[in-house]
């Protein structure tokens, strides 16, 4: 049966707390916890609104009682939106749904999915005094000491650096680091939880989530609002990056005494995937260490969420002409703090798709299909951006017109310029230089695109990051031959005696004797309007490998 509750004397199904809510005064502040260990932290205003949740008041008369108790005017409006911010959490329930057990797999916008596994506060807890004396100001200067340690071997070593990063590895050391990689994401998040735990504290769960569609580990350390100094709960935000930055330092300190050149490139790939991650951790506008730990210092609950708030009433303010109250008054310099957090996940996202959007496209139609998919999601994304900026001023009186009419403009405006905006237009591919002479290498199912005569074919290195030009060559002639080529000719990692079948245009090979076996091809063409450049780069060898099966030559 469902579990009910009684009816309020008016007649009206009246709120109640959800089972297992604690409320706690914390500092100054409040928190509240749900059932399944999610801390909220809020003021003292809603946590008197929460203790007033009987299941015996209705709604209608919350606000005269609050009123009463707290002295503060309650107004129905104030009442009903607080009301349907604690629906939404989940926080209260009106006794008509069946209770369920907390899910294990849980969508946190915008594009995180979380899958709890287990909860660690059973194992810190016995090792708690361990902890204390690794959070200890002496351990910090040694941690310190080798990251820094560790940032030096690098730059000394660029040019090993730049090696492993531009080269083909084998495809067991690219193994290797993703599995490394994988377990200093796990004592990274670690790291957060045996700081909570040093500190008193009880880290709720630790599991693995896909992070803007990257994979990773979490560790829900959100008990630390419990705690009375912002210091510790900085110092709990930065746990994880200063553990990726010591695995990264003591991995730099290993390639000094590696003597097989495969395991030195590794570890020094590892090195510096891990420094990047430390690095791209500390930005504060995106739900990272970085932006915890400034949340953690300003004492400032849910920072980022109200700053966009503010941001987006301010756009929609100079947009559409209408006022709102902000959410943070005190800090009205953090609407441009509140911009950068709208913006800098759109650049984290384009910055991702050049760097890897090229290389899946080269696989076939399906690679196409791929990132042409990628594309069209990270539009929808811009347009639910826009909309959420409506949404601030459509039920204000008189701004419906206002608002069709901008936004009619701002349509029309990126659609013009879409014709005009002029984009590089480039077509990278694989490059082979073996006994059949050097070559421009597409896909077996791939559009193989045409090269007029003496076009100049860019070759650079066939690492993950193609940022090294090794030299140019030439079009020999716009004539396709299938060949059997190394699979490193087109995938970015070297496997024993692994080949496959390509279409390849033949290259004047002049200069090819000091060209490496194989790379990555890049062939610059005439600039493309947007649409030019959409349709000839995704659009097109979609079609013509739905079509056909297989794209023809041209």
């Amino acid at each position: 049966m469902a579990d009910t509750q009684p009816t309020a004397a008016s007649g009206t199904l009246a709120p109640r707390l959800r089972k297992g809510l604690e409320i706690e005064a914390s500092g100054q502040e409040w928190t509240v916890t749900d059932p399944s260990g999610r801390i909220f932290r809020i003021s003292a205003d809603i946590a008197a609104l929460l203790n007033a949740i009987d299941g015996l008041r209705t709604r209608q008369e919350l606000p005269a009682q609050l009123t009463q108790e707290t002295g503060r005017r309650w107004t129905s409006e104030s009442v009903h939106q607080a009301l349907e911010s604690f629906a939404a959490k989940g926080l209260i329930e009106d006794g008509t749904q069946r209770r369920k057990k907390p899910p294990r797999i849980r969508f946190v916008p915008p594009l995180t999915l979380q899958i709890g596994f287990f909860s660690p506060a059973p194992f810190l807890h016995r090792i708690r005094r361990s902890l204390e004396w690794l959070v200890s100001t002496r351990m910090v200067v040694v941690y310190g000491f080798i990251i820094l340690l560790g940032a030096t071997i690098l730059a000394v070593s660029a040019g090993d650096v730049c090696a492993a990063l531009t080269t083909p590895l084998p495809l067991s050391t690219y193994l290797a680091v993703v599995s490394a990689m994988m377990l200093s994401t796990m004592l990274h998040e670690m790291g957060h939880g045996a700081t909570l735990a040093a500190f008193g504290g009880k880290p709720r769960q630790i599991g693995f989530m896909l992070f803007y569609l990257t994979p990773a580990f979490f560790c829900d350390v959100s008990d630390g609002w419990r705690l009375d100094s912002k210091w510790k709960r900085v110092s709990i935000a930065l746990a994880g990056v200063v553990t990726q930055g010591v695995l990264a330092g003591t991995a730099s300190l290993f390639s000094l005494v590696a003597s097989i050149p495969e395991v030195k490139a590794g570890l020094l790939f590892y090195a510096v995937l891990g420094y990047t991650s430390a690095v791209i951790n500390l930005i504060p506008f995106v739900k990272l260490d970085g932006y915890i730990a400034l949340m953690s210092y300003l004492d400032i609950s849910h920072l980022r969420d109200k700053a966009l708030r503010d941001a987006r009433r301010l756009i929609s303010r100079v947009l559409f002409g209408h006022s709102s109250k902000d959410e943070l008054p005190q800090l009205r310099r953090f609407k441009i703090y509140g911009l950068l957090c709208m913006l800098f996940p759109a650049y984290l996202v384009v910055t991702a798709l050049s760097l890897w959007l090229d290389g899946i496209a080269r696989f076939g139609v399906w690679g196409a299909g791929i990132a042409l998919l990628v594309v069209a999601l990270l539009a929808a994304r811009v347009a639910a951006g826009y909309l959420s900026i409506v949404r601030e001023g459509w039920d204000r009186p008189g701004s419906r017109k206002r608002i069709l009419a901008v936004s009619v403009l701002l349509l029309t405006g990126v659609a013009v310029s879409g014709a005009y905006i002029q984009i590089p237009a480039t077509i990278e591919a694989g490059f082979v230089n073996d006994a059949g002479g050097a070559g421009v290498v597409f896909e077996a199912n791939s559009s193989v695109p045409h090269l007029d005569a003496g076009q100049v074919v860019d070759v650079y290195g066939s690492g993950l990051i193609n940022t090294r030009k090794i030299g140019s060559l030439k079009v020999k002639e716009m004539k396709v031959s299938t060949r059997t080529v190394p699979l490193n000719a087109i995938a970015p990692f070297t496997l024993p005696g692994a080949q496959l079948v390509a279409e390849v245009i033949p290259l004047e090979s002049e200069d090819s004797n000091s060209l490496p076996s194989s790379g990555t091809a890049l062939i610059r063409l005439q600039n493309r309007n947007t649409y030019e450049w959409l349709n000839e780069k995704y659009l097109q060898p979609v079609i013509a490998g739905l079509s056909t099966g297989r794209s023809p030559t041209k």
